[in-house]
């Protein structure tokens, strides 16, 4: 039975079994504050008028001399966990697709049916598909 795309981002948002502990990956909204925290003081010098968004201020930041240690390693080790987070939402479907079959077997997706199913089997989700889901950040 096909699966789409979207039914997987779906039902992925809520399998992740509460406990877990999710692989070292970050999602936007925590790089954005993490580089913020870490790198303030080089913003305001170097990139205070560069407009928010698209990357802009760490294309600023990257193209300054005199941008501090700390702040370099930060973003250094924000564009990794971000690409480890990308990877993980990729693999997430081909990790979880036998718990999907085994435990949804039959289950049409649309309407919302395949999430429901995967819901309520969430606890017999394997510990492959739980950790792949919680590196990918669907928690």
């Amino acid at each position: 039975m096909s699966r789409g795309i979207a039914a997987w981002a779906l039902l992925l948002t809520i399998i992740a079994a509460p406990g877990i502990a999710a692989a070292q990956t970050i999602g936007f909204a925590d790089a954005i504050d993490r580089v913020a925290a870490h790198c303030n003081q080089d913003i305001d010098k170097f990139c205070k008028s560069v407009n928010l968004g698209r990357g802009r201020i760490l294309q600023c930041l990257d193209s300054k001399a005199g941008v501090s240690g700390q702040c370099k390693t930060t973003i250094a080790e924000v564009r990794a966990l971000l690409a480890a987070r990308a990877e993980a939402r990729r693999q997430v479907p081909r990790v979880c697709d036998a718990d999907i079959r085994r435990l949804c077997a039959g289950v049409q997706a649309g309407d919302g049916n395949l999430m429901e199913c995967f819901y309520k089997a969430k606890a017999r989700v394997s510990q492959p598909c739980q950790r792949a889901v919680a590196a990918a950040g669907y928690e």
